[in-house]
């Protein structure tokens, strides 16, 4: 039986980071892959003076980002992954924060029996596992819904790190196709 996972920021988290000119809990971008040689190996973005001291091991806005930690796991579960610094610049306070910009592959992994809205949107995200392949992190191609998705093995190595600020949801799996 196969598992798997909506990975989020946890949005509830009190006394969190902020950019400046950034919501980081409003809509993110999303960058794939086939991006990556469009965007620079660092990029350096700014903290705001009167954000808080929590931060998270995973944003999704501006952009997917990861932490040390997070990428480390991610990338040992998931070969061809593509991570880009990000450098977090406190200057008040003269501190650095090293992130990752995480570029994942974009999979069609709907199983032809999901329902949908008349707009096209999925009343609840199905996963058909022989679409999936052997993907353990991804991107749905085939949805709206743009957060990764992360096989139970990729959970549970998270969690035995003591996350901050990731949240799953569990997805439902077809395995009739």
């Amino acid at each position: 039986m196969r598992r798997y996972f909506i990975m989020r920021q946890d949005k509830t988290l009190p006394g969190s980071i902020r950019l400046r000119n950034f919501n980081i809990c409003g809509k993110g971008h999303l960058f794939h892959k086939s991006d990556a040689d469009r965007l620079n190996q660092t990029t350096v973005l700014y903290l705001s003076p009167d954000g808080g001291e929590a931060t998270w091991d995973f944003i999704q806005s501006p952009v997917n980002m990861a932490s040390a930690m997070l990428r480390h796991v991610l990338d040992m579960y998931e070969d061809g992954l593509i991570f880009k610094k990000v450098s977090l610049i406190h200057k008040e306070k003269d501190q650095e924060l090293l992130y990752y910009q995480v570029l994942m592959d974009e999979i069609e992994a709907l199983s032809e029996r999901v329902e949908r809205y008349p707009d096209q949107t999925e009343k609840k995200i199905l996963l058909d596992t022989d679409k999936i392949g052997e993907h353990k992190v991804f991107l749905l191609a085939d949805s709206r819904m743009k957060e990764p998705i992360v096989h139970i093995d990729v959970v549970e190595s998270i969690l035995r790190r003591s996350p901050t600020g990731v949240v799953f949801q569990e997805v439902e799996v077809d395995y009739g196709g």
